[in-house]
């Protein structure tokens, strides 16, 4: 029920946070802020709900209706009927399970909020009245005004935030909905390469019902598009959360640190940058002062000459006066 906007959703509320919540306190006390006297939100649930929270919900549902009216009437009868079935019914089960759970649990863990026994070079949260402990993994949401432990991202697609607490369970909803998709375009797929082959228990089942086979093939491939982008939009998303496990970091600490490694960059930049017209700089000092050299140098020379010429010239004059 996240597509890749998770994460640009969390890129947003962190740049709505920044890291302004973790600063340290002063003598155990925080400046007040009007966030405080703000609603917290409890889970997913509590009103009011997002546009994308209510358009992720229509479009994982209109995906499975399309696979209840479009895949399951049409595949032959059988093992392979109630395989599918089955396999289908179970991960849509485990699926909602999982997204119910994201939603409604809090995944604000327990925290020290004894903050005279702190040190002053711990941190706390300054827009939490109770003044949690702040961890290097904790975030303030400024959406669900709280602090959330291991604070993942906020998912506006969920309506809550994903922590500790309910990350595993978020996990687990969009790998079954990458799963499903999966299962319902390879077999949606299946089915009209059987139809288009005539094959006779697909064309029977067809034919049973108020379609007709060119009708059911254009609305099986008009509908398709519903899984694939479900699919599309959730798969980068479940690929990129297998990523940051791997690397063993979250998705509000990478964009941290790609922000931090922009930021380096861009400072590295600027030093080329400045280091480089320090360079310039001096080497048009260093060809200045080998001009002014030269030019001192030709001058001291044409002076010698003026002077050597004067002297030649009085002392032929004086030679002349002798002869004479």
């Amino acid at each position: 029920a996240a597509g890749p906007a998770a994460a640009g959703a969390a890129a947003r509320e962190t740049s709505e946070g920044g890291e302004r919540g973790a600063l340290p306190s002063l003598n155990g006390i925080s400046p007040p802020l009007a966030s405080m006297n703000r609603s917290v939100r409890v889970n997913g649930f509590q009103s009011p709900l997002t546009t994308q929270q209510i358009m992720a919900f229509a479009l994982v549902l209109s995906s499975s209706a399309c696979a209840f009216g479009l895949l399951f009437p049409f595949a032959p009868k059988g093992a392979e009927r109630q395989a599918l079935i089955s396999t289908y019914s179970f991960l849509f089960v485990v699926g909602f399970a999982a997204m119910i759970y994201t939603e409604v649990v809090d995944p604000v863990r327990k925290q020290a909020c004894d903050v005279g026994a702190l040190d002053r070079n711990r941190l706390v949260c300054q827009y939490c009245d109770n003044e949690k402990e702040m961890k290097s993994t904790t975030k303030h949401c400024h959406l669900c005004n709280k602090c959330i432990s291991h604070f993942d991202h906020h998912c506006i697609f969920l309506n809550t935030c994903v922590g500790a607490r309910n990350y595993w369970s978020f996990f687990l909803l969009i790998t079954t909905i990458v799963i499903l998709q999966i299962l319902h375009i390879c077999y949606q797929i299946q089915l009209l390469v059987r139809l288009g082959d005539d094959n006779s228990a697909v064309v029977d089942r067809v034919d049973a019902s108020a379609l007709t086979k060119e009708a059911y093939m254009a609305l099986a491939g008009v509908f398709l598009v519903f899984p694939v982008v479900v699919l599309a939009s959730v798969g980068s998303l479940l690929a990129f959360h297998i990523y940051i496990k791997s690397i063993g970091t979250t998705t509000f600490l990478w964009i941290k640190a790609k922000r931090r490694m922009r930021l380096e960059h861009k400072n590295a930049a600027a030093e080329r940058k400045r280091e480089m017209q320090r360079t310039e700089e001096e080497e048009r000092q260093k060809i200045s002062a080998e001009q002014q050299q030269a030019d001192q140098k030709n001058l001291a020379e044409r002076f010698v000459t003026d002077v050597t010429q004067v002297s030649e010239g009085i002392n032929a004059q004086k030679l002349q006066e002798t002869n004479v």
